[in-house]
């Protein structure tokens, strides 16, 4: 028996546009959230011909509609896609593999799992942070945002958790959840680009074509 590479369609399209759609609002979310918690711009003049904070405000806010609309239809595709797109960690040895795994990134083994998706490391990280870490940072946004309109549909649904959890601790989790989004960046460009240049899988060019290179086992016949 031998091993031989062949391309597998991993990666389908609306899981490609939400990556990268995804990646986009991140961006912009974490620049004009820092710029909003610690303006250091401070423009001179008028307040009426100076509005760039109230601007800086509009585009967090309408990103994070986008970022909001595109998390909800990654989450109908979880149940629609093929069977990358799901998160399962019910499947046998998920967390033991997860071990050897981290073990794997922190250079103490060779050797590691090879998964076609994401190994149980990516899948772990996406969840606490892509979908946790994201309903954490829409629902605490909104109900800050809420206290501007107290008779809006946004103070009805999120303005219950500044009255329960309080003001001060909503902006807090706010926070932590925008620095792990910035730790997840970090993390997320290490994986890919390291798994793709030791397993040679294309790892980073498979989130713009769909493919990846998968190994199989041949019955190898000499001529």
């Amino acid at each position: 028996m031998e091993q031989l590479k062949r391309t597998i369609y991993v990666w389908q399209a609306p899981v490609r546009i939400y990556h990268w759609l995804n990646a986009v609002a991140i961006i912009i979310l974490l620049v004009t959230g820092l710029y909003i918690g610690r303006p250091v711009l401070k423009p001179y003049g008028e307040a009426t011909g100076n509005f760039l904070m109230g601007n800086i405000g509009l585009i967090h806010a309408i990103t994070a509609y986008i970022f909001s609309a595109n998390l909800i239809f990654r989450a109908y595709w979880a149940l629609v896609g093929n069977e990358y797109a799901h998160f399962r960690p019910w499947q046998k040895g998920f967390f033991s593999d997860a071990y050897e795994t981290i073990k794997y990134y922190m250079f103490l083994k060779k050797e590691h799992t090879v998964h076609v998706g994401h190994n149980v490391i990516a899948q772990l990280m996406y969840f606490f942070v892509m979908w946790l870490g994201s309903a954490i940072m829409i629902v605490t946004g909104f109900a800050m945002r809420s206290t501007i309109k107290p008779s809006s549909w946004m103070n009805v649904f999120f303005g219950w958790m500044s009255v329960f959890v309080g003001p001060a601790q909503v902006r807090t989790l706010h926070h932590i959840s925008a620095w792990a989004f910035a730790a997840f960046i970090v993390g997320h460009l290490y994986m890919v680009i390291r798994q793709d240049i030791l397993d040679e899988d294309g790892t980073v060019s498979s989130i713009i074509s769909g493919y990846k290179f998968g190994l199989v086992k041949q019955d190898h016949k000499e001529d």
